[in-house]
């Protein structure tokens, strides 16, 4: 083998693995940002699908509460009539006897 000094062997090699070095970090560098972009993206739809998700549940339990009111008020007709029929069963059974 040539018994050439370590400058004559190794500097190219250095230089070019420096290069590879240097050009992973500016992919990595591209790529992180690239990324945290994204990540924001997500972030913000991810914050709009929970707002709109709140507005429904709202709307839902507004709705649900409406739904009770009216079967109480339609229970508590109910309960009327039903005593008013009772009422007038009672009055038709004096009536006869």
């Amino acid at each position: 083998m040539d018994k050439v000094p370590d400058d004559a062997v190794t500097k190219p090699t250095l230089d070019t693995i420096l290069e590879r070095i240097n050009a992973l970090s500016d992919t990595v560098t591209r790529e992180i940002s690239s990324l945290r972009g994204e990540f924001n993206s997500l972030r913000q739809d991810f914050n709009s699908l929970r707002e709109e998700f709140r507005a429904f549940r709202e709307e839902v339990e507004i709705r649900l509460d409406r739904i009770e009111s009216m079967t109480n008020q339609t229970r508590a007709e109910m309960l009327t009539l039903r005593a008013d029929f009772r009422e007038f069963r009672a009055q038709l059974r004096e009536s006869i006897a």
